[in-house]
């Protein structure tokens, strides 16, 4: 593996979500790298649940932008969580994201979990789920929706039942 520095050029959509790989997980615990303490410090920050642009907010007090996101990227340090969300319909420019059959697989169960929990749970109260629900395009939409739906179902059957239903769908969506 070559010597990481931020001067990497690189581009990336703020809206995707960037977690660490086993490899950074490793550099974490034991520095066999020698990263720069700045971008040990943007590896620190690198969640699983930060869009790329809330990350690189944070990494302007570290001096650093999204090439340095990108060195840590091509040094297999983090990788690609969720994709960036759907590009709506009426954009014909956007080229189409290629997704793997995982993924659809993925989705396709979890979008069922949800619409089956939303019919059986919330009935009319979730009419409004549902419809957001039948907008998603991919996991990274549902995976979007999952706090409000978590919340919702929370509210109406308390947190012990809604706990399984919400964590069977959650894994689904995070490949987990």
């Amino acid at each position: 593996m070559t010597t990481l520095t931020h001067d990497e050029l690189g581009a990336m959509d703020p809206s995707e979500i960037y977690a660490k790989t086993d490899l950074g997980l490793q550099e974490l615990k034991e520095r066999k790298l020698n990263l720069p303490i700045t971008l040990r410090g943007l590896l620190i920050l690198i969640d699983g649940n930060r869009t790329v642009g809330e990350v690189l907010v944070k990494a302007r007090a570290l001096k650093l932008d999204e090439r340095a996101m990108t060195a840590l990227e091509r040094g297999g340090l983090i990788a690609k969580r969720f994709s960036a969300p759907s590009v709506a319909q009426g954009d014909a420019s956007a080229a189409p994201v290629q997704r793997s059959e995982d993924e659809v697989e993925r989705y396709m169960q979890a979008q069922q979990l949800m619409s089956d929990a939303i019919n059986a749970h919330l009935g009319f109260r979730g009419y409004g789920l549902m419809m957001r629900l039948q907008k998603t395009a991919n996991v990274r939409d549902l995976h979007d929706l999952l706090p409000d739906f978590a919340k919702a179902l929370v509210k109406r059957l308390g947190i012990e039942p809604a706990t399984p239903i919400v964590s069977s769908i959650e894994r689904l969506i995070t490949g987990t």
